[in-house]
């Protein structure tokens, strides 16, 4: 992870050292005038797009591993609270991943909360149908269905 975010920060510097190269002498783009009376700032068009943030589900299959090796730390230091919700963020960025839904039933299994982990026992094999732990997760759905 640490390897991944250096790699980003020297690129992203790489780039920036590149612009500033090019532009040279040139002089600073002004800022933006107000809108003038009867204008509103609206009507201009914008320069670039606003950005997505992460929070409308976008897909990010960097982000999503992030959160599950954060969320695997907290495991380890026995915050099973803060892995849930890392987990559930690694949902949230990539639907279609089935790893951080074993990860979420097995941490709700150690909270004895049994709803939450079949939920997402269940969730994860119909997201990975041919999982070759599947025998195994079907037997703890057995399990928890049963107590």
């Amino acid at each position: 992870m640490r390897t991944r975010a250096f790699q980003l920060a020297l690129a992203a510097l790489l780039v920036a050292v590149t612009i500033s190269a090019q532009q040279g002498d040139q002089k600073p783009n002004p800022a933006p005038a107000a809108p003038g009376p009867g204008e509103s700032s609206s009507s201009k068009p914008s320069q670039a797009p606003p950005a997505v943030p992460s929070s409308t589900g976008t897909y990010d299959p960097v982000s999503a591993e992030d959160d599950i090796e954060v969320g695997t730390f907290y495991m380890h230091k026995g915050d099973i609270d803060a892995a849930i919700s890392r987990y559930k963020d690694a949902i949230r960025l990539r639907s279609n991943f089935a790893k951080p839904r074993l990860l979420l039933a097995e941490a709700y299994e150690k909270k004895n909360d049994k709803p939450d982990a079949l939920k997402y026992y269940k969730e994860y094999l119909e997201v990975f149908p041919t999982a070759p732990d599947g025998k195994k997760v079907r037997s703890k759905i057995e399990k928890l269905s049963a107590e």
